[in-house]
């Protein structure tokens, strides 16, 4: 695609197949500074936007530029994505890494220029924003902004909504984050004793942590996780190929008891997965840690000086979703995977992202005392 630029002259958006440095850079330079931006590695972003992540497996990506008197403003992809295809057809593309100065005129010009690849690419709508899939990154924060993001969540600001809106793009479904109080563990109240009590009494119903095969376990999640997920919004089955390389990733932050799978009748049934916040780990790094910060990240973790968690992973198989015995087990196991987190020192956990709509996780959250403090959404327009 050649060079796009905007009606004015001053604002010129250019395109490449691959992320350049000035792409991965410019979120530092923009956000640096904002007292909730919490920067992420820049090695952990460069493998993200790297040829090598299992996550661009069907992606076909560009990358758009916008520059003023030379100066990088701004950054957009656009993209399509095979595993969405296959699974919802192929009228759809995406934009995501939207990142840009508050002007009207940089913003226009990046989502024109994504709109009209999608455009040549022969799509009739774009959604967004979206890294990758709705298994990574994705939304626009459109409430609670004074938080500072937790791990894998975007950061953002009142003015990209507004972008998009004045650029045709209307509300798909909002995404939804809630915070629970680990200070004193895993709620008591009387419904969550009721199901527990009844989960103990269950003989069918069994849970433990992670076990021995990594792997094994890894997969019973994924299997889980794909039935639990099917037929949301924007669903995109994992791979075990991609599901194992973000367990891995995973794996060196995790601590065994947030890990808790739940079993019905012998059958892997549900699971959820709480790691730490290591958002709060890498505060003040600037996204480096060379040449001397893998020394404070190392002692950060030994000394858990980490206060709160985040569960990105959990579910229910659907044929459970409405059955006493399936909101038991997993009331049993967010209980332990809580009481977990506050052995660890934290003192609050996020539960995200839940799409609005998705009663039955919303219950369960709402049932373990956790508030929803932050909305995060999904827009598209036609092409």
């Amino acid at each position: 695609m050649a060079d796009a630029a905007s009606d004015l002259t001053d604002i010129l958006v250019s395109s490449a197949a691959t992320a350049s440095a000035d792409f991965l850079e410019l979120p530092y330079s923009l956000y640096g500074g904002e007292a909730a931006w919490r920067a992420p590695l820049r090695m952990e972003r460069r493998a993200q936007l790297g040829a090598k992540n299992q996550a661009l497996q069907g992606v076909t990506p560009r990358f758009f530029l916008a520059r003023r008197d030379g100066h990088v403003v701004g950054r957009i992809a656009a993209f399509t994505n095979a595993r969405y295809d296959a699974e919802h057809g192929r009228e759809t593309a995406f934009f995501g890494y939207f990142d840009c100065i508050d002007d009207p005129d940089v913003s226009d010009a990046l989502l024109s220029a994504a709109k009209d690849w999608g455009r040549a690419e022969g799509r009739q709508r774009m959604v967004g924003p979206a890294m990758w899939s709705v298994n990574e990154e994705v939304g626009l924060l459109v409430d609670g902004y004074g938080h500072p993001p937790a791990v894998m969540m975007p950061y953002g600001h009142p003015h990209q909504l507004d972008a998009v809106t004045r650029n045709g793009f209307t509300k798909a479904v909002d995404l939804y984050a809630y915070r629970a109080d680990l200070t004193k563990g895993a709620p008591t109240n009387r419904l969550v004793q009721n199901l527990r009590a009844f989960a103990e009494r269950d003989d069918g119903l069994s849970w433990r942590t992670l076990g021995r095969d990594f792997a094994g376990d890894a997969r019973m999640a994924l299997d889980i996780f794909n039935d639990a997920w099917s037929g949301n919004w924007g669903f995109v089955p994992f791979s075990e190929t991609q599901f194992l390389h973000m367990a891995k990733e995973m794996k060196p932050i995790m601590f065994r008891d947030g890990f808790q799978l739940g079993f019905i009748d012998g059958q892997p049934a549900s699971f959820i997965w709480m790691i730490p916040d290591v958002n709060a780990l890498v505060e003040g790094f600037e996204g480096r840690l060379l040449p001397f910060n893998w020394a404070r990240l190392l002692y950060r973790l030994k000394a858990r000086q980490v206060d709160r968690g985040r569960v990105p992973l959990m579910g229910l198989k659907r044929e459970f979703h409405k059955g006493r015995r399936g909101v038991a087990l997993t009331t049993e196991i967010c209980s332990r995977a809580f009481d977990a987190g506050q052995a660890q020192g934290y003192k609050q956990c996020e539960l995200s992202w839940i799409l609005e709509g998705n009663r039955s996780m919303s219950a369960i959250c709402d049932m373990v005392g956790a508030d929803l403090y932050k909305t995060y959404r999904m827009v598209e327009a036609d092409l």
